[in-house]
């Protein structure tokens, strides 16, 4: 049988014990190989017990322990942290008592314990339960820890915020109690399954009362703490205020219903649409406008959808769609014709609002509806033809009346004062010529007077009154009509025009413009100067461009520029002035389908540019 040092020797090294002991008559110093473990390398045979204590951190604490253990004959027991011959830090737990000569402590002896794994678990576990604690009592929503039978056993402040009891109040009651009736038989069921194992936790929302006797709504969220013997200890439970989320909850639900009844009275279809993935949801209104059903649209993608768009109105809807992505408006509306499913195109109206945006700015969800308004855009579409009729009837009208008093006024005018020559005249000859020159007058009058006949059949048809026209007869057509005020005034004409030039134009307002054109050159020429009229004629590739060119006055198109062809503006100050005559002249050019340009210099005289879109023969 070992004897019992030796049996000591043996158990030591199981139980991880370093011994030691410290003579402190001859210094001697001995210790076992687990201590030396502890402090990771060899100990000096007669290491001095200053140097011993050189390893822990709390030297002063250590000298305070040996000198207990130097006055007192009972066990000291101390637990310190030593920095180990390979510099790590472990905390150890010291036992130790001293042998005693008479009054004087003579020997030291006793354990080293290395309890590193067991101070770092009770922080551990010192940790946790303070972080615990931190954010049990200072959680923003109630937390509680209930007892088996419902009583609180300790409650945060957030839960007593949230109902009003101090904490006294709160521990002389049960959950019960503030437990609105309805949902209590809910909450002790799923409390008496959790006990019985069924299941680890539940949740729900229920109604708490409030001191002051108001309704609270909250979501609850219990768990169960079992001891290791599976043993039910308490609940914990949380319990978050989420009354404001019912009330809006209750009123999106009021909102939806109220939408619901709107579309249905409306007929409107409505989508959403995943612009991220493409996919969308559309009730079954929105097909059944096109005379689809949901399934037979096709694949459930908004790209479908944008396939029925027709090709002449995907551009537009398109760059509005990307014009509402770049947040410049609210709501994306677009007015565009779809293909219904008998093939046939109709206007249905798409509007949208994006509802939920990337933390990049990109749309991420859209809402949106379909309407029917095909027979709106039908109405809309007649109105405007008939809006336009009526407008280009009335354009004529008003353009055939200042038609009738210029031209006629032109003639008549011309006519008077042969008359007046002829009524002063005593030269038989004279008299004779001036007669010719009225009956050609008077011809000219007449061919004036049927195509103003001709313009008023005009008004009640919807086309122009085209025929073919040689330009160079109708130009001398005109300048015979104003032979004799070009006389008068003295004015050399060059006229350089094709004679075969046929043009398909409106008799009436060709000779308009023309009339119009020579006699303001007439009107307005330099008084000083000999009057000088071009009439020159340009073909184009596909129109027919027709120039008449004075030395006149001119008109300053810095100033009168923009009001040229106004109706009663005038420039120059003659009494005669009408102001009707370049306006006439712009209409009738425009009706036709022409542009009228003009170049003109205050001194140096002005050019008219007619440029007719016309066939050429």
């Amino acid at each position: 049988m070992p004897t019992k040092l030796e049996l000591y020797q043996k158990v030591t090294p199981m139980a991880q014990l370093g011994i030691w002991e410290k003579n402190l008559v001859t210094g001697e110093f001995y210790c076992n190989s687990v201590m030396r473990e502890i402090y990771e390398g060899d100990l000096d045979y007669n290491v001095p017990l200053e140097k011993t204590i050189e390893f822990y951190t709390d030297q002063a604490g250590v000298r305070e322990f040996f000198n207990k253990v130097t006055l007192s004959t009972s066990t000291q027991t101390g637990s310190f942290q030593i920095i180990t011959l390979k510099g790590n830090h472990k905390w150890v737990k010291v036992r130790a008592q001293g042998t005693f000569e008479g009054e004087k402590c003579t020997t030291f002896y006793g354990t080293l314990e290395d309890i590193t794994d067991q101070v770092s678990l009770i922080g551990t576990l010192a940790e946790r339960e303070e972080r615990f604690h931190q954010a049990f009592d200072y959680a923003p929503i109630g937390m509680a820890i209930v007892s088996l039978t419902g009583g609180w056993i300790k409650i945060n402040n957030s839960l007593m915020q949230l109902l009003g009891y101090t904490e006294e109040e709160f521990l002389k009651h049960t959950f019960q109690d503030f437990t609105h009736p309805k949902d209590l038989d809910l909450d002790l069921k799923q409390m008496h399954q959790l006990l019985n194992a069924k299941i680890d936790s539940y949740s729900m929302e229920k109604r708490y009362f409030h001191k002051d006797s108001h309704v609270i709504w909250a979501q609850l969220s219990v768990s169960l703490v079992r001891n290791q013997e599976g043993e039910p200890l308490y609940f914990i439970s949380q319990i978050k205020d989420i009354t404001e989320r019912k009330k809006y909850t209750e009123e999106l639900i009021r909102e939806r219903q109220r939408l619901d009844n709107i579309i249905k009275s409306t007929h409107v279809g409505t989508w959403e649409w995943d612009i991220t993935t493409d996919a969308v949801v559309c009730n079954k209104r929105a097909a059944a406008i096109l005379g689809y059903t949901l399934d037979e649209v096709g694949p459930p993608f908004m790209k479908t959808w944008h396939e029925l768009i027709h090709p002449d109105d995907r551009e537009i809807n398109i760059a509005r769609l990307e014009y509402c992505f770049s947040r410049n408006i609210k709501f994306y509306a677009s007015e565009c014709r779809m293909r219904r499913k008998d093939g046939k195109y109709m206007w249905v109206e798409i509007r949208g609002k994006v509802i939920s945006w990337s933390a990049g700015n990109k749309p991420l969800m859209m809402l949106g509806t379909y309407a029917d308004i095909h027979d709106r855009k039908s109405m809309e579409q007649e109105l405007k033809r008939t809006l336009e009729i009526i407008s280009a009837q009335n354009g004529r009208l008003l353009n055939f009346a200042h038609i009738v008093s210029h031209n006629l006024r032109s003639h008549t005018g011309n006519m008077q004062m042969l008359l007046d020559m002829l009524i002063q005249e005593k030269d038989e000859e004279e008299k004779n010529s001036m007669m010719q020159m009225l009956i050609v007058n008077a011809t000219n009058l007449q061919q004036t007077l049927t195509h103003l006949n001709q313009v008023v059949d005009i008004q009640g048809s919807s086309g122009h009154n085209y025929k073919h026209i040689l330009l160079y007869q109708e130009v001398d057509r005109t300048l015979e009509t104003l032979s004799q005020s070009l006389k008068k005034a003295g004015a050399r004409v060059t006229v350089n025009i094709d004679k075969a030039l046929e043009i398909e134009y409106n008799p009436a307002y060709l000779e308009s413009i023309l009339l119009n054109l020579i006699s303001n050159a007439i009107k307005y020429r330099q008084p000083n100067r000999k009057l000088q009229i071009g009439i020159t004629v340009t073909r184009l590739a596909h129109s027919t461009v027709i120039e008449v060119k004075d030395n006149g006055l001119g008109i300053d198109m810095a100033q009168h520029g923009d009001k040229l062809f106004g109706m009663y503006k005038t420039f120059h100050g003659n009494e005669d002035a009408r102001g009707i005559g370049l306006f006439l002249v712009k209409n009738q050019v425009e009706a036709m389908g022409g542009t009228i340009t003009v170049e003109s210099e205050v001194g140096m005289g002005t050019s008219f540019k007619i440029e007719f879109a016309e066939n050429i023969w």
